[in-house]
């Protein structure tokens, strides 16, 4: 039922496996297991920084979104990064004394630590190959998610979702939203389906398969 509103639909059997641990960690019968943090490649680390709960601070044309979802699902991740794909288990983000930022991933072929500079990456999607983490999934936020104050002023204002112009005649409007870039879309017809747009920076952006976020009547 959440196929046409997620990136990639999950396996059933990844979470069927975990429950029993859940109701384990729930009745206090079994300790939740501490993984290591993932090892670092790729030159001095800035251990100060760490990364903004949302990617729109980032101004960069990186679909990261897609990375925190599929390591929150426990899925691996198809990523181009010079030229050549590459499927790789997502863990955390650092940034280098240099000022780069790192995303720190195993290779899914052989289990080897890997560091992916961001501003080379060239396209990312999530797959349905999932995996069991071997090490802190660091990529979502621990607390409270913030949208921007003037976003969220101009929205009560209005009374209107940010999406598209263009009105609706005669039955409900489907809010479809592109998982990479966060951009909003208005639909006659419940249909996911993207077709080439620029992010809210105006760079292209490689989504083309959109989520259901909001059903206006």
């Amino acid at each position: 039922m959440l196929a046409h509103q997620l990136p990639v639909l999950p396996p059933f059997q990844l979470f069927w496996d975990e429950l029993s641990d859940v109701f384990d960690w729930l009745h206090e019968t079994k300790e939740k297991e501490v993984l290591a943090t993932v090892p670092i490649v790729g030159g001095a680390i800035d251990r100060s920084w760490s990364p903004p709960p949302m990617t729109q601070a980032w101004h960069a044309a990186v679909p990261l979104e897609i990375i925190r979802f599929s390591a929150a699902n426990r899925l691996c991740v198809d990523l181009e990064y010079k030229n050549e794909l590459r499927l790789i288990e997502p863990y955390s983000l650092s940034k280098t004394s240099e000022g780069n930022i790192l995303l720190h991933a195993i290779r899914n072929e052989d289990g080897e630590p890997r560091s992916y500079r961001l501003d080379r990456i060239q396209g990312a999607s999530a797959t349905n190959v999932s995996f069991s983490p071997k090490y802190m999934i660091e990529l979502t936020a621990s607390g409270p998610l913030h949208a921007s104050e003037t976003e969220c002023a101009s929205s009560q204002r209005s009374g209107r979702i940010g999406v598209s112009k263009g009105r609706i005649f005669g039955g409900p409007a489907y809010v479809v939203e592109c998982p990479y870039c966060g951009k909003k879309f208005r639909r006659k017809t419940n249909s996911t389906t993207l077709k080439a747009h620029k992010d809210k920076n105006g760079y292209p952006c490689t989504g083309r398969h959109g989520f259901l976020a909001d059903t206006i009547y």
